[in-house]
């Protein structure tokens, strides 16, 4: 006998996004982030709103691509989810495999993203 597990809206939503990465969907993924929403990647400098988003993961889909991420654990405390996981990446300049153990920390408000931060070191994409 299964169990039947129904997901949480805000956990839909973050898989949502996710999955419209795989696949470069801009409009889907602007639809889960809030307009004023706070995005920063490691020590990165933060960008605010959609736009500002696109254009970091534009940026870095320049330098790498997204194959898959082992996700670890997912938790939901009240108004958030975090996952911890490895995602690799293929760093398109020699075509090698990049790994990147990270966490990500996403704040909802409603059905959509508002704070989402990655604990991540992506300094090996810049490697030689």
């Amino acid at each position: 006998m299964s169990v039947a597990t129904e997901k949480s809206p805000k956990l839909q939503t973050v898989e949502t996004l996710f999955d419209a990465m795989k696949r470069k969907d801009w409009t889907t993924i602007k639809s889960c982030l809030t307009e004023d929403v706070f995005y920063r990647v490691g020590s990165s400098e933060p960008v605010h709103g959609p736009e500002e988003v696109q254009k970091y993961l534009s940026g870095l889909y320049e330098i790498a691509s997204f194959e898959y991420a082992d996700v670890r654990q997912v938790l939901e405390p009240e108004g958030q989810v975090i996952f911890e996981m490895e995602s690799h990446y293929r760093r398109l300049a020699d075509n090698r495999p990049i790994s990147f153990a990270c966490t990500d920390i996403l704040r909802v408000r409603g059905d959509k993203i508002r704070e989402w931060r990655v604990y991540v070191d992506i300094s090996p994409l810049f490697a030689e």
